[in-house]
């Protein structure tokens, strides 16, 4: 290290790092008086039409492609006629753009051939606030200081913010307005982003505004994505910035020297790493990483949650299915990442010469992956200008990056769109956009500044008769998918409820009501969803829901003691008592009551439970339906009394009328009707023969057990699995399932029963033939292949791409 390096590391170690800003901003007023402000100006004029336009004066860069809403075709023209693009000269220099999906994923994960550094916005931000952050660094520098602070989005400790990012949203959801028009950017948005972000860094919680805003100010500058020139202000805030973040780093060292046990925030964690301890002391690298975190945390979030409303706005007919079955929530926060994609693009520099999609790419050039654009190509997304809940692959977005730098928080942005959502379906009947939202001057950010809505509680018309402006094209019905996976921990509510209530509904057969302890609402569910009790580290059980999906206030659930089992039932009979707290995991829902005039309902033994709220819901809908319930003797069928005076339901126990002839319900397939049966698998074995003859679809089954399947001849006995979220590539042995050998790798996956039967595992199929081993998919389910439960089904193909 030279003498002169010596010297400025020793500067930069005690100058206090508010004085180090302020001197970086003299210098460069300085330097502007010498040279002069090379900013750009940006005057908003009107685009015209992409037709108008020649293709080589195509420029994405122009700030005000969004708030005029002319990205859409032009990105189209593009990805039509040149996906990748070179604009000769714009305000921020030469460059390509990528538009299509498949050649962005080419890119952003050559991390060899297209560099991150030293930027990864278009332009440069101003002289002297070109700070260093992770995400514009490459592989090896990344990954150190990176990993320094990925644990504070593990999963364990997501689980653990999990409750209390749900009482933030709950108490800034019952703050707001209601019948009148409101600003939702301020009052939600913005709101819920600073108080996450405040919980993340353990910053003063009463100043979390300034968070907000200091992104706000240090992410919009002229020559970096065309936003407002306001260099002054900039440096005042990075100076505000770096004088707050250095007094709570040297506050945290000082409580971690006198012994105080470490938490899980961000500073606290570049604390502890032996790569990142030292931060402190590289002034414009520690702001950088901080301003990142803090960007991050703000604009996906925040942005996504203001998009949502709209484009249920514009898609009113989906507002009404989620509203209907608030089971789509997991469906919907895909689906709102992809379609409103908040951060438009990344960049990146060729570190050498190179081709793609047929254009030739010199070292040095500067390249722009809009992420906007792949995420409505029409080669990837069935009518990708449509909102969609439950697209077939919504998770595909590109949203998050992919790669070495896909976002780190992206399960962390994932888990608060989720609960905002319960929470709001929870309270308010419509969310009404009543003006046109007002949208930010940025070519990086799609964001919004000001969105009016208007709130109807549940239970109240809109006073607009449902007056949101909707789009002049009827949006596209919802295509049919395989069930939502649930491969990631945070895809999961986890909460520790109490037995409010215990009482034997039948010989052997106990029913638990569960409330939360503080009497807040339980999240919703519907017909046919299940639920885990975690009842230790390594016992964990499935068990339908049985009671009203009506019932905020209480969740029941009928557990039979089983003597062949391994545990799970004895303990809840045998431990379970009036007043215990257990976690549970949930809600689920595998087995949901389709649409239907009729339906025809079969249970067996315990199989009851999942049948009854169905009924319930069939009931609601104005269906018919009649009940088939069976069992080994009267004593043994729960909730027997309340079906016995039913005249829709034949209560048939075999040790009085001996075996049911199943043929005289499903020998003749009855038109628009529907069979759903739940019990032991010699019966769903009987009725799944008996509904041979019926159109297919018409069958829904849920197994307690797992179903013996029988190995393809075509199984392969090893095989590789690629994790295309994950960037990582695993051989799966023979007797190891996919489920361990990516867990064994350091993927992120959720698993609970380990039989096939609980879906929990459930991730999609990007490439190659699954070797179905589960008793979860359904017949067309399998068919498609793109879907897997990675418990203990296996492959066809010799190699495996799942979207973990």
């Amino acid at each position: 290290m030279s003498v002169l390096d010596q010297v400025i590391n020793k500067a930069q170690s005690t100058v206090p790092m508010q004085r180090q800003v302020q001197g970086m901003q003299l210098f460069q007023k300085a330097r502007q008086l010498a040279f002069g402000d090379k900013q750009p100006v940006f005057v908003e004029e009107e685009i015209p039409d992409v037709d108008e336009v020649a293709l080589t004066d195509i420029d994405m860069s122009n700030p005000f492609m969004w708030r005029q809403g002319q990205w859409g075709p032009y990105f189209k023209r593009l990805r039509d006629e040149a996906p990748v693009h070179f604009r000769a000269n714009s305000a921020f220099g030469p460059y390509w753009s990528v538009t299509r999906y498949d050649d962005i994923i080419t890119v952003d994960k050559d991390f060899e051939t297209f560099s991150a550094e030293p930027q990864i916005v278009i332009g440069a931000p101003p002289k002297g606030l070109d700070v260093e952050m992770f995400i514009a660094m490459d592989p090896p520098r990344h990954d150190e200081q990176r990993n320094a602070v990925q644990g504070v989005v593990a999963p364990q400790n997501l689980d653990e913010m999990e409750g209390l990012i749900r009482s933030r949203v709950q108490e800034v959801l019952d703050s707001l307005p209601v019948n009148e028009p409101f600003d939702w950017v301020d009052k939600v948005s913005i709101e819920l982003t600073a108080r996450m972000l405040a919980t993340l860094l353990d910053f003063p919680y009463e100043q979390r505004r300034k968070l907000v805003y200091w992104t706000e100010v240090t992410a919009a500058s002229a020559s970096a994505t065309g936003g407002t020139s306001k260099v002054d202000e900039m440096w005042r805030a990075v100076a505000d910035m770096a004088k707050s973040f250095s007094a709570l780093w040297h506050d945290k060292a000082a409580r971690l020297a006198a012994g105080e046990k470490p938490g899980f925030d961000l500073i606290t964690l570049m604390q502890m790493s032996e790569d990142t301890k030292d931060l402190i002391n590289r002034p414009m690298e520690f702001l950088g990483n901080l301003i990142l975190l803090v960007v991050g945390g703000n604009d996906t979030t925040r942005n996504s949650m203001s998009g949502g409303v709209y484009a249920l706005n514009q898609f009113p007919e989906e507002f009404d299915r989620l509203k209907a079955d608030h089971s789509l929530i997991p469906k919907l926060v895909p689906e709102i990442i992809r379609w409103q994609t908040p951060l438009a693009y990344m960049r990146r520099i060729a570190k050498k010469d190179t081709v793609l999609n047929g254009q030739f790419i010199r070292k040095g050039d500067k390249v722009v992956m809009w992420y906007a654009s792949a995420n409505r190509d029409e080669r990837v997304f069935e009518n990708p200008d449509d909102f969609i809940i439950g697209r077939p692959n919504a998770r595909n977005h590109l949203s998050f990056g992919i790669g070495v730098h896909r976002c780190m928080g992206a399960r962390l942005a994932e888990l608060q769109l989720r609960i905002l959502w319960e929470e709001l379906l929870e309270r308010f009947e419509d969310i009404e956009v009543v003006e046109e939202p007002e949208y930010a001057q940025s070519n990086f950010v799609r964001g919004y500044t000001k969105m009016m809505v208007s709130l109807t509680p549940i239970g109240k018309k809109s006073r607009s008769a449902r007056a949101r402006r909707s789009k002049a094209k009827t949006p596209q019905p919802a295509p049919k998918s395989s069930p939502q996976s649930r491969a990631k921990k945070t895809a999961e509510t986890e909460i520790d409820l109490r037995v409010e209530a215990r009482r034997e509904v039948a010989d052997g057969v106990v029913e638990l009501t569960l409330t939360e302890p503080s009497g807040a609402p339980l999240p919703a569910w519907t017909a046919g969803a299940h639920i885990d009790l975690v009842l230790n580290a390594s016992l964990i059980r499935q068990y339908s829901l049985c009671g009203s999906a009506a019932d905020a206030s209480s969740w029941k659930v009928g557990v039979l003691r089983d003597p062949g089992s391994r545990g799970g039932s004895a303990y809840v009979h045998d431990k379970l008592a009036e007043g215990a707290t257990v976690r549970v995991r949930g809600p689920r829902n595998h087995f949901p009551l389709v649409a239907s005039k009729r339906y025809q309902f079969i249970a067996g033994g315990i199989g009851i439970t999942p049948i009854l709220p169905m009924i319930e819901a069939a009931e609601a809908r104005g269906a018919d339906w009649s009940l088939l319930y069976v069992g080994r003797s009267r004593a043994s069928m729960a909730f027997r009394d309340w079906l016995e005076s039913n005249d829709r339901v034949t209560v048939w126990p075999r040790d009085e009328n001996g075996r049911f002839d199943l043929a005289s319900v499903l020998g003749t397939p009855q038109p628009d009707t529907l069979v759903y049966c739940c019990g032991p698998g010699a019966l769903l074995d009987a009725v799944e023969e008996g509904c041979a003859g019926w159109p297919d679809g018409s069958l829904h089954i849920e197994r307690f057990a797992a179903k013996v399947v029988e190995a393809s001849a075509d199984a392969l006995d090893a095989f590789e699995v690629e994790c295309s979220r994950s960037g990582v590539t695993v051989t799966v042995p023979e007797g190891m399932s996919i489920f361990d050998a990516v867990e064994k790798a350091g993927v992120d996956v959720l698993g609970s029963c380990m039989e096939g039967i609980c879906g929990t595992c459930e991730c999609d199929v990007l490439e190659g033939t699954p070797d179905h081993r589960d008793s979860v998919l359904s017949k067309s389910d399998r068919e498609r292949g793109d879907t897997i439960m990675t418990c203990v089904s296996r492959s066809l193909s010799k190699k495996l791409v799942l979207d973990i």
